[in-house]
């Protein structure tokens, strides 16, 4: 098997996967925090104006904007704290590793290294440290401080130096079967399953919103009108797109659940380009063919850019479902023969909203 593995010959900040995941962290923080804020000072004022059920209703809707959209820069700094520390003037190093047993009562994880304890919340990349018997570090510090990435996930992980003296889980080996004899695999198969109701991601906000203009017509509330008119216009123009979208993941949930093995196929992915679907050229067991991957994953998209190789866990007509094995993550892509003038749908505006900048994508 082969992953995405960061670059050990340059510095980690100019190596281009955690380039890329850096820019993500950073994606919309600006912009959220700046909503958040906006949001917070409207249920503010909402607390000067008659306390009617409309009031009271974009005052609720307003404080969850609030609390929604300021976990973003929380995140932001958290991920980019490596960063600031400076660790990542120094280039990633390949460390023998492997993961310690989890503790009772004690939610954080640790990766035995030589010699060394790193403690942290590392989820599935202690998983994938196990399964590979190493892990990526820059650091630690003067303080203890460090950051470790796996081979791929396309995330890094802040890490401490932990003194104590910790057992090694047992390592058992995997065969590449069936994915959803895989636990990763079959969590995100769960994710998938709840993008097949992605119709809700429209509905919810347009029913609430127009609920909350009816709360505010009687009595008046200028507030309730305003917050759940833009609530009801967004959801309604989201519905096309995200019915579109769920029929997508409803035959990528269907070909996972039909699928006995995994696919790897060759893949060239096009250069980057704003507004339009990420795509590439795969060499599909019928023949060459068009992918467009309409919900891009960083995991997928950085895996398939550094090894060339897209795997396939399941096909459904048009669409395939694509992962990577033992690592928890899911997408599905859309599949049309190669031809002179492929159809090129641009990316629906409801997307824009939170398209990622792949410009980074080595070439």
């Amino acid at each position: 098997m082969q992953y995405l593995e960061p670059r050990t010959d340059v510095p980690a900040k100019d190596d281009w996967s955690t380039g890329l995941i850096l820019q993500d962290l950073r994606w919309g923080t600006r912009a959220l925090g700046v909503v958040g804020l906006v949001a917070a000072a409207a249920a503010v004022a909402c607390l000067f104006m008659p306390t009617t059920p409309g009031t009271i209703g974009a005052m609720s809707v307003l404080v969850l904007a609030a609390l929604t959209c300021g976990l973003t820069p929380l995140i932001h700094w958290t991920g980019t704290r490596a960063e600031r520390r400076g660790l990542l003037e120094q280039p990633w190093r390949r460390v023998r590793a492997t993961a310690a047993e989890k503790q009772p009562e004690d939610v954080s994880d640790r990766l035995l290294l030589d010699g060394l304890v790193l403690k942290g919340w590392f989820d599935d990349l202690a998983d994938m440290v196990l399964e590979r018997q190493e892990v990526f570090v820059c650091g630690p510090d003067e303080h203890g401080k460090a950051v470790v990435r796996a081979a791929g996930l396309a995330k890094m992980e802040n890490a401490v130096v932990d003194t104590g003296d910790y057992p090694a889980r047992e390592r058992v080996e995997r065969p590449l079967g069936r994915p959803l004899d895989d636990p990763a695999v079959a969590g995100a198969h769960q994710g998938l399953r709840w993008g097949a109701r992605a119709w809700l991601w429209a509905a919810v906000p347009a029913g609430a919103g127009g609920v909350l203009v009816l709360l505010s017509l009687f009595p008046l509330a200028p507030a309730g009108l305003v917050v759940g008119g833009l609530l009801l216009g967004a959801g309604l123009l989201g519905i096309p797109v995200s019915i579109e979208i769920g029929r997508w993941y409803r035959d990528a949930v269907t070909a996972v659940e039909n699928s006995d093995r995994w696919t790897p196929v060759p893949i060239t992915l096009f250069p980057w380009e704003p507004n339009q679907n990420v795509a590439g050229l795969a060499e599909m067991p019928g023949g060459l063919a068009l992918v467009q991957f309409v919900v891009t994953d960083l995991d997928v998209i950085a895996n398939i850019a550094d090894t060339g190789v897209m795997w396939i866990a399941g096909t459904h007509g048009d669409v395939i479902a694509v992962g990577v094995p033992r690592v928890r993550v899911l997408t599905f892509a859309v599949v049309q023969p190669d031809r002179d003038t492929p159809k090129e749908d641009p990316v629906p505006w409801i997307q824009r909203l939170r398209q990622p900048d792949l410009s980074g994508l080595p070439r």
